[in-house]
């Protein structure tokens, strides 16, 4: 018996070991700091960022967005069609959020799905680009929100393909989910989840932001 979907099956599984190896936490190690313990506590370049430094942050989402590109690169480079490819990049965002070597949540998924977007849909990011600089003014969290919430009507606005959309809405809901789910120790009742939705933080930290805020002002 021939298993032909046997080399796709393969691409795919790659994608998501190569998306789960957790870069800003290793980064982090390198630095003497356990991501898991600081901050907020979340194994993304966003916590390496605040906690250790820009520097490293920086090559945390530089190496996050490559293992979203490197699983559509190599499905093309090998002959396999755009699906295949998408999938394989779908899969790298999936084990960036759940790492199976950490056995526990890890990152957002932000940096690696721009790296599939590089791949499969550059020009959307004018669009997720808009709302990093927008993060700068009305916080990181909301913008976030915005930017990967509304991506796929976007996407289905300026005409993309209709496998561009659905990869799109998948990720989208990848990171929104994640962001929902939040980090371990975090409440799980309903409005903490949808708190952590639109400002990746639990009401807590949200409330503590914002009074900081109205103090500075």
């Amino acid at each position: 018996m021939q298993f032909s979907w046997l080399p796709e099956v393969a691409l795919v599984a790659a994608g998501y070991l190569v998306g789960a190896v957790p870069f800003a936490l290793l980064l982090g190690a390198l630095a003497g700091t356990d991501l898991r313990r600081v901050g907020s506590g979340n194994v993304g370049a966003g916590n390496l960022t605040r906690t250790v430094g820009l520097p490293y942050g920086a090559a945390a989402a530089v190496l996050d967005g490559l293992k979203g590109l490197a699983p559509v690169v190599a499905a093309g480079q090998l002959g396999f069609d755009t699906p295949v490819a998408a999938a394989g990049g779908v899969a790298a965002v999936i084990g960036h959020n759940w790492s199976v070597y950490l056995r526990s949540r890890s990152g957002r998924g932000l940096a690696t799905s721009v790296g599939v977007l590089v791949g499969i849909a550059p020009g959307l990011l004018v669009w997720t680009g808009l709302w990093a600089v927008a993060g700068w003014v009305i916080g990181g969290g909301l913008a976030g929100f915005f930017g990967w919430g509304l991506l796929a009507p976007v996407a289905v606005f300026t005409g993309q393909p209709s496998l561009v959309v659905a990869v799109v809405l998948v990720l989208s809901l990848v990171v929104l989910i994640r962001r929902m789910q939040g980090n371990r120790g975090e409440p799980a009742d309903r409005r903490s989840r949808l708190v952590r939705v639109v400002w990746d933080t639990d009401r807590t930290q949200a409330l503590d932001r914002h009074s900081h805020e109205n103090r500075a002002a």
